[in-house]
């Protein structure tokens, strides 16, 4: 296994997402790391939720986490620069000898050996490197849905999570504020869930026809009766940690249905 070649693979993953950083999330590494030992939080776990509450998929969570445990030093970015010196390229590959000179044919001059000619690594034309695209900001518009995202107080950082997860895994899935809930909307504007918000919880309902209702979920029940949809499935929640890859699974399931 080419451990170097992996190292300088992660560094450039971890190059394009420090990179893109602040245009993606309005603040650059240094100012996060400063935001999450303003919250006094020291462990790991802890530290994951909080920034996926600030909207962080739970990957790039995790990487800010351990760049945080890191002493605010990327995890691979040194390793990477390294490599790419050239310096252990070199020390790993040994310096070529001629053969031996065979004994002259008699009557005949000797004939000079040929020498093996062996490019070493640092010789070779380092491989392109594609530039670095600055990936899009979430398609979620946030100013849309303001009104509905204030009746969840507290809870409108786990809601603007859900929305972003769902709008990751289902692009063309979109948002409609309605009266007292935020429609999800498939890509012909069909109704395929609702999030209701309160100070209280969310409650996500989905319509996912005759599937079985397994726990998370349950039988919908909202507090207004107003809000249309034949819906199958629901599931309250109050914790990031909920918003589990099976959970959006299902809600892309009901935004792209068979």
């Amino acid at each position: 296994m080419d451990l170097t070649a992996m190292a300088v693979d992660y560094a450039e993953k971890e190059r394009e997402f420090l990179e893109s950083l602040e245009a993606d999330t309005g603040r650059d590494l240094a100012q996060w790391m400063s935001a999450i030992a303003a919250t006094g939080l020291t462990d790991r776990n802890a530290i994951i939720d909080w920034l996926r509450l600030q909207g962080f998929l739970f990957a790039r969570a995790s990487w800010m986490e351990r760049i945080h445990h890191n002493g605010g030093r990327p995890i691979y970015l040194d390793a990477a620069a390294l490599a790419s010196s050239g310096e252990v390229a070199e020390k790993s590959v040994a310096p070529v000898r001629a053969p031996a000179p065979s004994a002259p044919a008699p009557a005949a001059p000797p004939v000079a050996p040929p020498v093996a000619v062996v490019p070493t690594l640092a010789s070779r034309a380092p491989a392109p490197v594609a530039p670095t695209v600055p990936r899009p900001k979430s398609a979620v518009d946030v100013n849309s849905l303001d009104e509905v995202l204030a009746d969840a107080k507290g809870y409108r950082p786990l809601a603007l999570l859900l929305l972003r997860d769902i709008q990751s895994l289902a692009p063309e899935a979109t948002f409609a504020a309605r009266d007292g809930y935020i429609a999800v909307l498939t890509a012909d504007g069909a109704l395929a869930g609702v999030i209701t918000v309160s100070g209280k919880e969310l409650r996500l309902a989905l319509a996912l026809g005759a599937k079985a209702v397994l726990p998370p979920f349950s039988k919908p029940k909202f507090a207004k009766a107003q809000i249309p949809g034949a819906f199958t499935h629901m599931v309250v929640l109050t914790d990031a940690r909920q918003v589990t890859p099976d959970l959006l699974a299902a809600v892309v399931e009901a935004v792209k249905p068979a």
